[in-house]
């Protein structure tokens, strides 16, 4: 009796254990990677879950522990298939089927409108669907649902994802400051790094394309630029100029760049136009200060004519100093320069090599500097002495003051008193051995008596 209730048990057992294997789906998800990306293999998460954008062509890679001759992936809006009123907002499903002519296929009845059996692969045990959803969710930014993918095989589930479905969403973020300056020395070819840089950062969660609006700075080169931006990337720019030896002067290029979602990307291009259509990216001012370092550069108004000096100086008094000046671009100038006469003092003037005299007149050209220098001298410490320069071009005069302050002395421009310093050391030395010569004459004449 005993023994019969023991087998009844074991077969209660048996039984109970086959029906549950009929009646509960098998789950393959620990066998079953599931990954979602876009075109170009860009990935998202969002809540620790990977992100379709509504609306954008993906990726749906499916790996399995064996290869099927039948696969299908469910996509639907919550955690429970819609029993009626199946639509593009809440129902998909696409299946890979070798019974079929045509392996890809979409049995949710959209037709092919979101799927591109094209782009769909198998390889052994992967099946990549490409696949995408209708964007009927409402315009409300950063907007995203909860739907549910299912990866099964002749209606047994293999594996199910919550999925964060998005809005699509459009934006670019801009860091700069308000200008980039360069500076380059005169007629010569040179690359010049920026002083500063910009930032651009993609805000979206579809791929940004940057590229240059126009090619007519091609002297301008911006290193980071990159032909996609991916969702949330930020990348730093930095801009060199490459110089083709210009005259003097002051350069100011407002430069754009163009910024474009590719058309490819959208499921339906008629209803996402403005998502992808160009627009213009602002950089920073980029100002290129062609002239001699640490000279100010002006561009005299109405003229051609750009002059470069030295707004301020410090020297020692009584030191003496050649202080150049450059006067370049196409026309005739009239150059008049005196001190102040008090603090410092012109000593010589010089136009190139040769000496000459203020005011002092030429022709200039835009293919040369002309180089014209002055020795002064500064005469009072603790003052601040005035070299003058008097420009006259095309009927326009323009008056510059280099600011001179005058410190003390130093040994090298007082040597007297280096020659008085010495003297009295002599003379300290003179007196030391007359003290001794006596005091060893002394002691040698007592000696001898």
């Amino acid at each position: 009796m005993e023994r019969h209730r023991q087998q009844q048990l074991i077969g209660f057992i048996i039984v109970t254990v086959w029906i549950t294997t009929l009646v509960t789906p098998f789950s393959a998800a620990d066998t079953v990677a599931l990954s979602v990306s876009m075109l170009q293999g860009e990935q998202q998460t969002l809540f620790g879950r990977p992100v379709l954008v509504a609306g954008i062509w993906h990726y749906v890679n499916v790996t399995t522990d064996q290869s099927y001759d039948e696969v299908s992936v469910t996509f639907y809006k919550g955690t429970i298939p819609p029993l009626v009123s199946k639509n593009e907002t809440n129902y998909y499903q696409w299946t890979y089927d070798t019974i079929n002519v045509v392996f890809w296929n979409d049995v949710s009845g959209y037709g092919l409108q979101y799927l591109l059996p094209g782009l769909c692969r198998k390889n052994t045990t992967h099946y990549s669907f490409c696949l995408g959803i209708k964007d009927t969710m409402p315009n409300i930014v950063d907007y995203s649902e909860n739907w549910t993918m299912e990866i099964a095989h002749q209606g047994t589930t293999l594996s199910s994802e919550r999925i964060v479905v998005a809005k699509p969403k459009t934006g670019v973020s801009l860091s700069k400051p308000e200008s980039i300056n360069f500076h380059v020395d005169p007629f010569t070819v040179m690359d010049a790094p920026g002083d500063t840089f910009f930032k651009i950062g993609n805000i979206g969660n579809i791929p940004l394309s940057v590229s240059r609006l126009t090619e007519q700075y091609e002297y301008i080169d911006i290193t980071g630029i990159t032909q996609e931006f991916l969702p949330q990337d930020v990348t730093t720019e930095y801009v060199t100029v490459h110089s083709q030896s210009w005259p003097p002067g002051i350069k100011r290029i407002n430069m754009q760049l163009n910024g474009s979602y590719p058309r490819s990307y959208f499921v339906d291009t008629n209803a996402t136009v403005t998502l992808y259509s160009s627009f213009i990216i602002d950089v920073p001012q980029l100002v290129i200060y062609v002239g001699h370092s640490n000279f100010r550069i002006d561009e005299i108004a109405g003229t051609d004519i750009t002059f470069q000096y030295q707004e301020t100086l410090t020297m020692h008094e009584g030191e003496k100093r050649d202080i150049s000046a450059y006067v370049s671009g196409n026309g005739d100038v009239s150059v008049s320069i005196w001190a102040d006469e008090k603090n410092i003092s012109v000593r010589k003037i010089y136009d190139g090599t040769t000496e000459t005299h203020s005011p002092l007149s030429f022709a200039s050209t835009n293919t040369s500097e002309r180089n014209i220098i002055v020795t002064v001298e500064a005469l009072s410490e603790g003052t601040v002495g005035l070299l003058n320069y008097q420009l006259t071009a095309n009927g326009e005069t323009k008056t510059y003051t280099t600011r001179i302050t005058i410190g003390p002395p130093t040994t090298e421009n007082n040597p007297s008193t280096g020659l008085s310093l010495s003297l009295v050391q002599i003379i300290i030395i003179i007196l030391v051995l007359l003290v001794v010569a006596y005091m060893v004459i002394s002691y040698v004449k007592k000696r001898t008596r």
